[in-house]
């Protein structure tokens, strides 16, 4: 990666975007400050996160793709 004009090259670091709160799993999007979820297993919450990340990368809004969280948890389909 190179950096930009006038900034010294550095190394980022990605954060785990899941975390297990009660036991039950939560994802986290640059996006929302507040956590998504829970889900009921780390993998489900894993599927979840990756669902959303391909919603908005086809172009869904932000709530859209949480409404379609939504709706798949609601239908049990995580």
């Amino acid at each position: 990666m190179s950096a930009r004009h006038g900034e010294k090259d550095a190394t980022h670091f990605r954060s785990e975007r899941l975390e297990c709160v009660n036991g039950k799993w939560f994802f986290a999007v640059r996006e929302k400050t507040d956590l998504i979820g829970p889900f009921s297993s780390k993998e489900a919450a894993q599927k979840a996160a990756a669902a959303y990340t391909e919603d908005i990368a086809e172009g869904r809004t932000q709530v859209d793709a949480l409404s379609h969280q939504f709706l798949r948890r609601a239908f049990s389909i995580d």
